[in-house]
């Protein structure tokens, strides 16, 4: 079995689990290749992103994609990637596999959202997977939620994946999309017509602020950025106009070692919504169960 990974992981956790799920599939004797497209031009939308993946990605059995979750949805720049890829056929397989990690509020239409698109280019969805994992954005608020995760209580749901995938019989496949569906009525009317990424971006999320008086131009920042969105001139730091728009991920405010980086908001408000949101209460999470869980084959 040769199996193709690609992977959109801003702050490293859905990285992560590719790579836990990549050494238990070698375990079983898979040919693996993962592809990380964080920081990578074929997060381009169009011509750009889908000639880096035809020049990247190698002949494989079953094509594996990664990406967090955002506001209920898959990132539309990873949505993009898959909608880019080359139709299955030739060294394309045909079998795809998306799985996605989650601040553990809501993974909403996210798996869904790329079985329809993998469907869309000729594949066959045969599985899915999503992760219960750390809260990025919770690193900047005084409550942080699942710390730690995805760790040590993830490898059994991988390891599950991995087994399947190894006794899988790709002639013999056949397509679960709408066994991704998994969302009540409620939660899907919240995530098309609510849960609008880019809308509340522009309207609601905060916006990055820059102290360039405690800024050292050392570059971390645009460096670690996941969209390439920050860029470093003579006039200091700058939110640039190439790449996708900021995807609200903290990764620079994380690891600017000055803290001339933050979100203009009102931390306690956003904190106060955060926690009602992660104990089950107030207008954001979906009380979903199972927190994890492999499809179709059962739960954990």
């Amino acid at each position: 079995m040769k199996v193709a990974i690609i992977v959109f992981s801003p702050t490293g956790n859905t990285l992560k689990v590719a790579e836990m799920l990549a050494g238990a599939l070698e375990k079983r004797a898979a040919r693996v290749q993962l592809l990380d497209i964080t920081r990578s031009k074929a997060l381009s939308n169009g011509k750009t992103g889908a000639r880096c993946l035809q020049e990247k990605i190698e002949e494989h059995d079953l094509l594996v994609v990664g990406s967090p979750v955002y506001a209920h949805h898959m990132h539309y720049g990873m949505l993009a990637v898959i909608r880019s890829l080359p139709k299955a056929g030739g060294r394309w397989g045909k079998p795809a596999i998306p799985y996605v990690t989650y601040g553990g509020i809501s993974s909403g239409i996210a798996l869904h959202e790329a079985a329809k698109a993998l469907r869309k280019s000729g594949r066959i969805v045969v599985a899915g997977m999503k992760i219960n994992a750390f809260h990025v954005m919770s690193r900047i608020l005084p409550t942080q939620h699942n710390t730690g995760m995805p760790g040590r209580e993830a490898q059994p749901l991988i390891d599950r994946m991995a087994a399947e995938i190894a006794e899988m019989s790709i002639d013999a496949c056949r397509d679960i999309t709408k066994e991704l569906n998994y969302q009540s009525a409620r939660g899907q009317i919240k995530a098309k017509l609510i849960f609008r990424e880019k809308f509340w971006q522009n309207h609601f999320y905060p916006k990055l602020k820059v102290d360039d008086s405690l800024c050292t131009h050392c570059g971390k920042c645009v460096s670690s950025c996941p969209v390439q969105r920050l860029e470093l001139g003579d006039d200091g730091l700058k939110l640039g106009r190439s790449g996708i728009a900021c995807i609200h991920c903290t990764q620079c405010v994380h690891v600017c070692p000055a803290g001339a980086l933050e979100f203009d908001c009102d931390k306690a408000k956003w904190d106060r919504l955060f926690r009602k949101a992660v104990s089950g209460k107030g207008p954001l999470p979906s009380n979903e169960k199972p927190k994890s869980a492999v499809y179709p084959t059962g739960s954990a």
